[in-house]
């Protein structure tokens, strides 16, 4: 048995959408909640708070608060774990030597949805043999519609409720045994820039086009970008206002059109991933790929290095800007 993830689409009512929302904003709360009980610990007793410890407290937090009782316990365990996860990434980086990347608080925007650890605790799937379409049950909010189906049916474990540029989806984790038909063919496969790729079997070579999705809808991008620009600006001139100022509906249906066309973007890229990787898939049964170094292939950042009149190499010295301060990162 092995894990893989489907992800179902939701269609939730208008009064489960303003169910899901007021969920996702009680779980980003709790995050920076969280977080903030954090930072005072350490920042007041010198002590080190984890996933157990802020468990008790979210015991606690129940009891005196109706906004987390009316949520399911096991997820808000759930966001305290990812918490959790969060710091350790954190102090690996640190002892590394890489960019520490601290938990930060999350606005609603930023917080993208909260997850349930066991099938049947605070959500249940209901659908067919092949679990195609049906419906998703969870706490709070009923019965909400799904549609989507896996390639290989099996037995639910988790589910994590996600919301991205408006639409709601489900990523649930199977326990299933995968059985996937192959072909025959042995081949390799050669990653290209003007192409997207080269497949070279004993036959011949094959080249497979890039369809360049970004390139014929970046004008329409452009033309929307300018049109929120020039709102922007109207809207801080009259509000005197260059951050936090009113967002008129107009403003806002541009904003959801620009969203829409990176939608689309992003839906256009993942088809022909996805109808290519099936392709080849059903044609070989084994394909070759190019070991790439690609950490010392981009380690430049795609900065070109100037050279100086003696023919050196010139790096680029970065230097703080005046009165700034190191962050001191938390031990």
């Amino acid at each position: 048995m092995v894990q893989r993830k489907v992800t179902y689409r939701l269609y939730p009512t208008a009064e489960q959408r303003g169910a899901l929302e007021h969920q996702r904003w009680v779980h980003c709360l709790l995050w920076n909640e969280a977080l903030a009980e954090r930072r005072r610990a350490w920042g007041d007793r010198q002590e080190s708070l984890g996933f157990s410890a802020q468990c008790k407290r979210l015991t606690e937090w129940r009891t005196q608060s109706r906004l987390l009782r009316g949520l399911n316990a096991q997820s808000e365990q759930v966001t305290l774990k990812r918490l959790d996860l969060a710091f350790q990434h954190f102090f690996r980086r640190m002892k590394g030597g890489e960019k520490p990347g601290f938990p930060r608080f999350k606005p609603l925007r930023w917080f993208k949805g909260w997850g349930y650890k066991t099938h049947g605790d605070g959500w249940r799937l209901v659908t067919n043999e092949r679990m195609k379409h049906g419906s998703l049950r969870l706490s709070g909010i009923g019965p909400v519609v799904i549609r989507g189906n896996p390639r290989t049916p099996g037995t639910p474990k988790t589910c994590e409720i996600l919301c991205r540029n408006g639409r709601w989806y489900a990523s649930i984790t199977l326990d299933c045994e995968p059985a996937r038909e192959h072909g025959e063919k042995l081949g390799g496969l050669d990653w290209g820039v003007e192409t997207f790729a080269t497949i070279a079997t004993p036959q011949g070579t094959e080249v497979i086009d890039n369809p360049r999705h970004l390139g014929r809808t970046l004008s329409e991008i452009r033309r929307v970008q300018r049109s929120i620009s020039r709102k922007e600006e109207e809207a801080k001139k009259a509000s005197g206002k260059t951050r936090r100022f009113p967002v008129s509906k107009r403003l806002r249906r541009e904003y959801e059109r620009l969203r829409r066309l990176h939608r689309k973007v992003a839906s256009q890229r993942l088809d022909f991933l996805h109808q290519t990787t099936a392709r080849l898939v059903g044609q070989f049964a084994a394909l070759g790929l190019e070991d790439l170094n690609i950490q010392n292939m981009t380690a430049s950042g795609g900065r070109r290095r100037r050279r100086s009149a003696s023919g050196a190499m010139r790096v680029p010295v970065v230097r703080p800007a005046r009165g700034t301060r190191t962050p001191h990162g938390f031990c």
